[in-house]
C-alpha cells in the first residue's frame, strides 16, 4: 500500500466514522497501527487533530442554519435571550473536555498510539450505544439545565480517549437528560464544534505529515464527514443505534485478533 493511499484511506475513515457512534479515533489509531504510518506519538496526534479539524467543517456546514441562528439572535431582541442560553449551554458543556485536554494532554497523546487500549475502549463505547436506545426523552435543547448541559460535557470529555465515540457518548447523555432524539443529535453536533476546532488548532502546529498527503486526507476526511453526519441523524432519530454498538464489539474483537491478543 503507498504512503498517499494509507494517508488518504485515514482520512476517509476519519470522516466517516467521527459522527457515527463508532469513534473515530478509535478506528485511526487501531488501522494507523496495521498501516505502520512512520509517525511519532506526536505526529500521529497532530495528523488525527488535522483530520478533526476537516470534520469541524463538515459539521459547520450541516448545522449552518443554527449556527446563523445562534449569532443572529444575538442582535435582535426577541431572539437575544435564546442565543444567550443556547451559548451558555454549549459552553457549559464544552468546559470538561477543555479541562480534561489540557490537563492530561501527554498522557491522551500516549493512548493514541495503542490500539489495545483504543480496541478495549470500543467494548465500553457498545455499553452506552445498548443503552441509548432505552431513551426516548421529549425535551427541546433550551429547556434543559446547567447540570444536563455539563453531565452531557463531562461525558464528551471521556470521548477524548480513543475508542470512545464522541457521538455516542454525546448522544447518550442528551437523550439521557431528557432531550428528544432530534434534539440530542443536534446539540452533539453543536457542542462538537468548539472542542473539534479547538484541538485542530493547538495540535496543527506540530503536524510533520507532508502536505501532499495531508492536504487530500484532509478532504477526503470532510467529504465522508458530511455523508456521516446524515446517516447518524437518520439512524438516531430512528432509535437505532444498537446496530453500531454491536459493530464496535465486532471491530475489537477482530482487532485483538489482528493485533495478536486473542
Amino acid at each position: 500500500m503507498t504512503e498517499m493511499f494509507k494517508y488518504l484511506f485515514l482520512g476517509s475513515l476519519q470522516g466517516a466514522t467521527e459522527f457515527l457512534p463508532v469513534s473515530s479515533s478509535g478506528h485511526l489509531t487501531i488501522f494507523s497501527s496495521i498501516l505502520r504510518l512512520n509517525l511519532s506519538t506526536d505526529s500521529l496526534a497532530s495528523f488525527f487533530a488535522l483530520l478533526h479539524l476537516a470534520t469541524f467543517f463538515a459539521v459547520l456546514l450541516f448545522t449552518y442554519s443554527e449556527v446563523i441562528q445562534i449569532i443572529t439572535g444575538l442582535f435582535t431582541k426577541r431572539e437575544r435571550g435564546n442565543s444567550i442560553r443556547y451559548i451558555i449551554l454549549l459552553t457549559v458543556a464544552t468546559i470538561p473536555a477543555v479541562a480534561f485536554g489540557l490537563l492530561f494532554e501527554e498522557k491522551i497523546s500516549t493512548a493514541f498510539s495503542s490500539p489495545y487500549f483504543a480496541a478495549a475502549m470500543l467494548v465500553v463505547t457498545a455499553f452506552f450505544l445498548f443503552l441509548s436506545d432505552r431513551f426516548n426523552g421529549k425535551l427541546e435543547i433550551l429547556k434543559i439545565g446547567l447540570i444536563g448541559a455539563l453531565l452531557v460535557g463531562i461525558l464528551q470529555a471521556a470521548a477524548i480517549l480513543p475508542g470512545i465515540s464522541r457521538s455516542g457518548m454525546t448522544i447518550f447523555g442528551a437523550l439521557l437528560i431528557g432531550l428528544s432524539r432530534k434534539d440530542a443529535v443536534k446539540f452533539s453536533f453543536l457542542m462538537s464544534l468548539p472542542v473539534t476546532l479547538g484541538a485542530g488548532i493547538l495540535e496543527i502546529s506540530k503536524l510533520s505529515v507532508p502536505m501532499i498527503y495531508a492536504i487530500p486526507a484532509f478532504f477526503s476526511a470532510f467529504v465522508m464527514g458530511i455523508i456521516g453526519l446524515f446517516l447518524v441523524k437518520k439512524f438516531v432519530i430512528k432509535g437505532k443505534l444498537r446496530g453500531f454498538a454491536i459493530y464496535c464489539i465486532i471491530f475489537a474483537v477482530v482487532s485483538f485478533i489482528s493485533l495478536g491478543v486473542i
